[in-house]
């Protein structure tokens, strides 16, 4: 019978190794998350094709029952595998096309004249999610298992150094874009980040660079001195100072990483995405708002919220010391986070303050997202001194206001002095505490009352 005219799984493995041989042919496999799928097929097919192979689909009955060779093998009835077409899901890996991965695929090809057939194929678990696994099966042969294990090893270290996710941030929100695809897994291609574009005192950017960026340049020598190239870092300070951008700076600008991004609402599947970012090695794990998962045991309100704690000092702790991965943990309240996390070396090795801009800071701020306005002389001046004590995203903001002012006004670009106090007298005078802290103030203005004195205008007003 032709292989090409099998119907079942079965009729064409017997048909292409023989049904003496059948029984006598030796199985190997791997496993691997399936966010792998895309490295992993294009690393089997690469070694493949110049084989010439014949490339088949197969049917799964049960996607929670893997497909295997021996599967593959049964004969019976309904429990037959069908030979069918090939189907290809589309997954996301950050660029403009999606990458299209096969559901399941058998290839049956010949080297040096003997018979090898790949299975590759997916399946769901309920521990941990939707897996890829590799079935390569040969004769038992000595030239045959040299092949299968180099095969499977080529496989492993294209996933490890996946080409496709690498420089890029990994998220696992639950998304779905407009064309109504949905995906357990986001891949975010980042655009550069300019040093210039970083807005911190020159002590700050010191500290940073000299934990992230130098420590990173230096990991292979100090692996050879015997030192760990694991690392955590602390970014704290109020909200709306700029710690999201100060990691995707850090993340932009370590083009060798992988970063995987964790929000405190997913440590619940923390195992999984941990095991991501130790096959993507070097890597980024970035948890945001750690406050939530890493606070103080007094402070807890639950057990699950200790057994989540709990998990991520086992994850942080499994590491090995030549572990190639950097953590980056935010918070707006350290004060509320769990000695064990925060005052342990190995955890989190440093903590660096991303303050409210001081009055250069500013200054350079306004520099920076105005950079397409006009600025009368002394407007911009005045606008550091109304944005006192306020944080990075307070002057983002009313650098727009003034641009949108400016245009409303007929004036185009060009913001004078009376324009930069009357957009930030609105703001900055405003009694609602809502209405500041939105905007970066947390303190209410202090005006002078009758006879001088000082007073809080609204003081009795929650809102």
């Amino acid at each position: 019978m032709m292989l090409e005219h099998a119907n079942r799984a079965w009729e064409a493995l017997v048909g292409f190794f023989g049904a003496d041989e059948i029984n006598r042919i030796v199985s190997s496999r791997r496993q691997f998350g399936v966010h792998l799928l895309p490295d992993l097929q294009a690393s089997a097919t690469a070694q493949i094709d110049p084989f010439g192979p014949l490339l088949m689909g197969v049917h799964q009955h049960h996607s929670q029952i893997p497909l295997t060779i021996s599967s593959l093998l049964v004969r019976s009835g309904d429990h037959a595998v069908a030979i069918t077409p090939l189907q290809y899901g589309d997954m996301d890996v950050g660029e403009e096309e999606p990458f299209p991965v096969l559901n399941s695929a058998l290839w049956l090809f010949r080297v040096e004249g003997r018979p090898v057939a790949v299975l590759l194929s997916q399946y769901s678990t309920f521990g941990e999610g939707t897996l890829a696994q590799i079935e390569i099966v040969t004769p038992p042969v000595a030239e045959s298992l040299d092949f299968a294990r180099t095969f499977l090893r080529t496989i492993q270290d294209s996933v490890a150094n996946s080409s496709l996710y690498r420089g890029k941030v990994l998220s696992f929100e639950s998304s779905s874009d407009f064309s109504g695809m949905r995906s357990a897994m986001t891949v975010h291609k980042l655009p550069p980040v300019s040093r210039e574009a970083i807005i911190l005192d020159d002590a700050t950017m010191a500290r940073i660079d000299r934990h992230v960026f130098a420590f990173d340049r230096h990991r292979d020598d100090l692996r050879r001195l015997g030192q760990s190239t694991r690392k955590g870092l602390l970014l704290y300070g109020p909200p709306g100072t700029g710690k999201t951008h100060v990691i995707r700076y850090i993340a932009a600008n370590l083009p060798e990483r992988t970063t995987v991004l964790i929000t405190a609402e997913q440590v619940g599947n923390l195992t999984q995405y941990m095991l991501l970012a130790r096959t993507l090695q070097p890597s980024i794990v970035v948890l945001e708002d750690v406050d939530l998962v890493g606070r103080s045991r007094e402070g807890m309100n639950s057990p699950k919220t200790e057994v989540l704690l709990n998990r991520l000092l086992n994850e942080m702790d499994g590491l090995h010391d030549d572990a190639d991965v950097l953590f980056l943990l935010t918070t707006n309240r350290p004060e509320e986070i769990e000695d064990a996390l925060a005052s342990r070396p190995g955890r989190v090795d440093e903590a660096i303050e991303i303050a409210n801009p001081d009055a250069a800071c500013r200054e350079r701020l306004i520099a920076l997202y105005g950079a397409a306005l006009t600025f009368e002389k002394g407007a911009v001046a005045d606008a550091v001194k109304f944005s006192e004590g306020a944080s990075a995203a307070f002057v983002k903001e009313m650098v727009r206001r003034l641009a949108q002012a400016s245009l409303a006004s007929g004036r185009h670009e060009a913001i004078g002095r009376r324009l930069v106090a009357t957009v930030f007298g609105e703001a900055t005078e405003s009694t609602s505490r809502i209405g500041r802290r939105i905007v970066g103030l947390s303190a209410l203005p202090v005006r002078e009352g009758r006879g001088g004195a000082p007073s809080l205008d609204g003081c009795c007003d929650d809102l």
